[in-house]
């Protein structure tokens, strides 16, 4: 029997016959552990082993002591390196500073609802390089901080911290959904039309024919990409999706890779000193976003022209450039990051008056115009999206075009509102002929003359 470290405690658990679970006791240090240790090893051998005097008792332990523990047992062999860092960074700024010296067993869900009010009027963590250091913690940042703290209650049932899960019953603050902008077909046409920058170019591309992620766009390797004269005749060029660029905390990754769960295929050269930072080519982040998607000719003779553009630029720098053999490359071959891309794709908007959006809605434009031309083939969507869920097409990547609602109800009339007959229908047909007859006495009004001889003259047969 060896104590564990636990957060910044020692702990000793075993088993008593006749209890059907472990007990735990936790020590300041390793040395009062270990005797713990051996006094327990003495009594099983004596028979004379009981639990702990507090065993009925919950045990005390802090939220900041349980989410250490979280973090190492539960999240070390459930996570990727980017959720792992990302929630080391919410725990450590959002969720300690709320609720990290308060007991476990006191948590209640009225002490959580008041948290998360507490925590839309706090501001946020300025993250390096970022301009805005005023921001609140926004909402969507306060749903995750939650899902972990549930999560990691949940983990406090199990190991028994406590009887129930306090989080289960917290209700959120009701902030209204935004559904994400997009442009219409008509707009994307005119910022590739627009676009001068090869790079953002070649990524719109993509991003719209090939329904790829940003991530796995820059991640492309020219390895992957299968253009030639016969699939370009018969419009069979594809690429496959294997990896994604991204840029990972290094201790992350270290954390991940002694738990035999590294999943990066390549780390690039530091290109800064003392860098905490990795550049890397990793594993997608779902299984079913490993895939192979048909690229349309145009953007194939796009990704031609861009390969031919590098071969040129590797023989005017001769030996200079660093050839990783990547589709989306700086002028010495280095991979270009995400926020390039995203800063050159926010300056053509600006300068060209386009309607704001990020550069993730070309994925959800992408997935609503292939469910429109597939007639709504929801499965041949998911395989060029890589999602997991195929709900995830129609419920949250799918949007409406106004033209298309427009249409349809062109469509509604002319197959079966055309048939209807009835007084609304019979005045709507004598309101088009009076405006047609007005119209035509405007443009002749030697007609106006006419119809009143016409008039006059029936009038006096009448009489």
């Amino acid at each position: 029997m060896n104590p564990r470290k636990k957060g910044n405690k020692w702990e000793v658990q075993y088993r008593v016959p006749g209890y059907p679970k472990a007990f735990y006791e936790r020590f300041d240090t390793e040395v009062e552990a270990r005797l713990r240790c051996a006094q327990i090893e003495i009594a099983r051998k004596n028979h004379n082993l009981m639990p702990p005097a507090s065993a009925q008792k919950v045990i005390p332990i802090t939220m900041s002591d349980l989410l250490d523990e979280y973090v190492q047992t539960y999240g070390l062999t459930h996570w990727g390196d980017s959720y792992y860092s990302l929630t080391k960074h919410r725990i450590e700024d959002y969720i300690k500073p709320a609720v990290g010296n308060i007991l476990v067993r006191d948590i209640t869900p009225r002490f959580l609802d008041e948290c998360y009010k507490n925590m839309l009027n706090t501001q946020a963590k300025a993250m390096a390089g970022h301009k805005d250091v005023e921001k609140k913690i926004s909402y969507p940042v306060i749903v995750k901080c939650h899902c972990l703290i549930r999560s990691a209650l949940n983990q406090a049932v199990r190991w028994g911290y406590i009887q129930i899960n306090p989080a289960v019953n917290v209700s959120l603050p009701r902030m209204p959904a935004k559904r994400r902008e997009v442009w219409t077909p008509e707009q994307a046409l005119m910022a590739i039309n627009l676009c001068t920058d090869p790079n953002l170019k070649t990524c719109i591309l993509l991003a719209i024919g090939c329904s790829l992620r940003l991530g796995e766009i820059l991640g492309l390797q020219w390895k992957h990409v299968h253009i030639d004269e016969k699939s370009l005749e018969d419009n069979s060029s594809t690429l496959e999706v294997k990896q994604e660029l991204k840029r990972c905390y290094k201790n992350s990754l270290e954390d991940l890779e002694k738990m035999n769960r590294g999943n990066v295929y390549f780390k690039f050269p530091d290109v800064k000193e003392c860098s905490n930072t990795s550049l890397v080519l990793k594993i997608p982040k779902t299984e079913s976003s490993i895939r192979t998607v048909y690229i349309p000719n145009s953007v194939a003779v796009a990704l031609q022209a861009q390969r031919a553009m590098q071969e040129k630029r590797k023989e005017l720098m001769h030996g200079l450039y660093s050839d990783y053999g990547m589709v989306i490359a700086l002028d010495d071959g280095r991979p270009t990051e995400g926020r390039v891309i995203d800063r050159a794709f926010k300056e053509l908007i600006v300068s060209n008056g386009l309607p704001e959006v990020v550069f993730h809605s070309l994925r959800h434009l992408s997935t609503s115009m292939k469910l429109q031309v597939s007639g709504g083939d929801i499965k041949a969507v998911q395989g060029d999206t890589g999602h997991a869920q195929a709900s995830m097409v129609t419920q949250v990547y799918s949007h409406t075009f106004v033209e298309n609602r427009k249409r349809m109800a062109g469509l509604m009339e002319d197959t079966f509102f055309s048939g209807v007959k009835g007084d609304a229908a019979e005045n709507s047909a004598a309101d088009a002929k009076k405006e047609q007859i007005l119209h035509l006495l405007k443009e002749s009004p030697e007609l106006a003359d006419l119809i009143l001889a016409i008039a006059g003259g029936a009038k006096s047969r009448l009489n």
